[in-house]
């Protein structure tokens, strides 16, 4: 199931980057592009199902927000899914760590947090570069999982930040 709705967020992902116009489609975050661009502020995002909230760097407008389980946040810089953890997730590092070796990772950095940990990573799939993210945090008493796989570097840096600023 976790592999379809990664391969569910690659697909969106792709076509929110083949869709956008401007710059914002060379992956710089916010359409800036150049030396000296101003960064762009982050946009606060509410993910209602959850009671989350989030800050989105690099956003000008609302992201679509899903309702399912997981819930997708469809930003025009990056997508991912967020949940409450289920028993099946990762619960450490080191089992992200087995599930990172099935995708053939490269670049992997992880990071514990005070309230959890992250993980990111590249693979070279049938599409080329895949970035992905898997963040676990304990955020109101509750696990929740906030990941991706996206196409640029960019992205994977914006869902990052994004995991990381979750909040109630």
């Amino acid at each position: 199931m976790r592999a379809i709705a990664l391969a569910f967020v690659l697909v969106s992902s792709l076509s929110l980057v083949a869709c956008s116009s401007g710059s914002a489609a060379s992956g710089a975050p916010g359409g800036k592009d150049g030396p000296g661009a101003a960064p762009a502020k982050a946009l606060s995002v509410t993910i209602p199902k959850l009671g989350l909230k989030g800050s989105a760097p690099g956003e000008t407008e609302p992201p679509i927000i899903g309702d399912g389980d997981p819930c997708m946040v469809m930003a025009a810089n990056f997508t991912l899914n967020v949940s409450e953890a289920k028993a099946t997730d990762p619960k450490t590092l080191k089992d992200e760590e087995a599930i990172a070796k099935g995708f053939n990772a490269k670049n992997t950095k992880s990071e514990t947090l005070p309230d959890g940990w992250l993980m990111t990573y590249q693979n070279t799939g049938s599409m080329g570069d895949n970035y992905f993210v898997s963040v676990r945090r304990e955020i109101g008493g509750k696990a929740y999982l906030c990941e991706t796989m996206q196409s640029t570097p960019a992205q994977q840096a914006a869902v990052v930040a994004f995991c990381k600023s979750l909040s109630k």
